[in-house]
């Protein structure tokens, strides 16, 4: 997976031309601040100060937001995680591993790795036994598995999962697998121990791993609390004696904090940028292209339980829909124009996405012309919904006056947060204006969208031929091949219009010149708090 990393440093009062650098040296960046973060002596002490929006849940199996990850990938470990720049994978729990045959992987654990020494746990000895069990939990296996949002890395993909002895695992899959090591090292595949979730139901409100920080407050709404884990397995680490995440919702308010010293760090909106540059101007900045992909939907499809409704059942409409919005207007009045513009459901920053020779062109003639064809000559009223924060709001404006001056009149509903995701999982909605979440392999961008229902998590979309090309993707280990088939299923889905890939927008992140860290690009994977430090002042 390729991404694009903005070199750190001060905020230059010409903010765009300053952070937006030739590719070649974007490349260079990344190597460059790790080497300055290994050359550096780290310092041990101090608790990181950082914010978040509202954290729904702890529970890594069943959640998807990545403010959930914030958290879970400092209290658990996994068995592999990502390398900093996407390109490959690491040890974590797992000190080595290695692919016996096309279906067969092995995983040797790290001796001595111990559980947090809370109850239920209680410091115990992490095994083989937990590994298993948390795969399987993943799939759905323990629980109800339709509340298991990331089922599809493994259910129906294991042919079995042995443990030998208390430090191996060998996982065997029914058929090849492309992108199972991808899975083993996501995030969202953290190892747990069943007795914490036999004691109180699920994850979450309950965080307790093999991590380099132990949960010891969670106040949802308010704060999340982590301290270091003394019997850590990695030798030296942590260097922080604690995390505190505060729970903000007002940008101004984040960057408010960050100026009086409240916070070591931050993710703020490049309307700051100023401000920021003129009241701490040894801010450290650094520009990281997104992952997480506005879009415009259209119903979900499940036949035979939730047909389409007219007008949406005609794919002229839904192709109207798509020609109606300038993507680059829309991110240009949305987000100042940081940012990209998307063509298919697999971003630009990640392997096997199209190129802008396949993006649906703006063109409001013609969607009016296919309004007229679809029985629609004068429009129509629909319902757009999506979350009350100003990052979904005002864009969702924008497509109301787009859509507007084609004849389609659009009520918008401003939910709540959780109101508006329980409405989304019951997939009871006309339009919504959503993210589509950050994935570790381009078909993550696939198969919980558009794959078979029973599959799909996040939406549903009933196109058999669909399912066929998503399920032959899987078992090709030939890149090159893969990579043409991944093709042809975003153009698939183009050509049936059910969402429309708006646009990714720039991440802005901001620390004091004394905290260092080393930059995992992973969204999800983000805030790893064992590798930062701070210079003690």
């Amino acid at each position: 997976m390729k991404r694009r990393n903005r070199v750190s440093r001060s905020l230059n009062p010409r903010i765009r031309s300053a952070m937006l650098l030739p590719a070649a040296i974007l490349i260079l960046s990344l190597a460059l601040a790790y080497t300055a973060w290994a050359a550096a002596e780290p310092q041990y002490g101090g608790t990181y100060r950082i914010h978040s929006t509202p954290i729904r849940s702890l529970d890594p199996h069943m959640e998807t937001a990545s403010q959930t990850t914030m958290v879970t990938v400092n209290t658990n470990n996994g068995l592999l995680c990502f390398s900093p720049d996407m390109t490959g994978v690491e040890p974590d729990l797992a000190e080595s591993w290695r692919q016996i045959d096309d279906l067969t992987y092995e995983f040797k654990l790290h001796k001595g790795v111990r559980f947090h020494d809370v109850p239920p746990v209680n410091g115990r000895e992490l095994t083989a036994a937990d590994v298993k069990y948390s795969i399987e939990r993943i799939a759905g296996m323990h629980g109800r598995a339709s509340d298991f949002k990331h089922s599809y890395y493994f259910e129906g993909k294991i042919d079995s999962i042995e443990t030998p002895d208390d430090h191996t695992v060998i996982i065997k899959t029914k058929k090849p697998y492309a992108a199972f090591l991808k899975y083993i090292a996501s995030p969202w595949s953290a190892i747990v121990a069943k007795e914490v979730v036999e004691q109180f139901g699920d994850l979450k409100r309950h965080a307790i791993g093999t991590g380099p920080f132990i949960l010891k407050e969670y106040v949802m709404g308010s704060h999340v609390t982590l301290v270091k884990n003394p019997d850590y397995f990695k030798a030296g680490k942590p260097y922080l004696d604690g995390i505190h995440i505060r729970i903000m919702t007002d940008p101004s308010s984040v960057v408010s904090a960050f100026i009086a010293g409240r916070l070591d760090g931050a993710q703020v909106t490049y309307h700051f940028m100023p401000t920021i540059k003129k009241q701490v101007p040894d801010t450290i900045v650094e520009q990281l292209e997104g992952t997480y992909m506005w879009t415009l939907r259209c119903p979900p499809w499940i036949e035979g339980v939730k047909p389409l409704q007219p007008p949406f059942d005609k794919p002229e409409v839904r192709q109207a829909i798509a020609m109606a919005i300038d993507k680059q207007r829309l991110l240009e009045l949305a987000w100042g124009g940081f940012g990209k513009t998307q063509v298919g459901p697999v971003p630009s920053a990640a392997i096997y996405s199209l190129s802008q020779e396949d993006q649906v062109p703006y063109d409001p003639e013609k969607a009016k012309a296919l309004l007229a064809q679809a029985g629609y000559p004068d429009g129509f009223s629909a319902e757009l919904m999506t979350w009350n924060l100003s990052y979904m709001t005002q864009p969702a404006q924008i497509l109301q006056q787009m859509l507007k001056e084609v004849g389609i009149e659009i009520k918008l509903n401003l939910l709540e947060f959780a109101q508006y995701f329980n409405r989304a999982y019951r997939f009871d909605y006309e339009m919504a204006l959503h993210l589509m979440t950050a994935g570790v392999d381009p078909e993550e961008w696939l198969i919980p969208y558009y794959g078979k229902v029973e599959e799909a998590t996040y939406y549903k979309w009933s196109n058999p031929e669909l399912w066929d090309m998503i399920d032959r993707q899987q078992h090709i280990m030939d890149p090159a091949q893969r990579e043409t088939l991944i093709k042809e299923i975003q153009r698939k889905v183009i050509a049936d219009a059910p969402n429309l890939f708006l646009y990714t927008q720039d991440r802005f992140l901001i620390r004091k010149p004394n905290v260092h860290l080393k930059r995992y690009l992973l969204d999800v994977q983000g805030l790893m708090g064992e590798y930062i430090w701070m210079a003690q002042q």
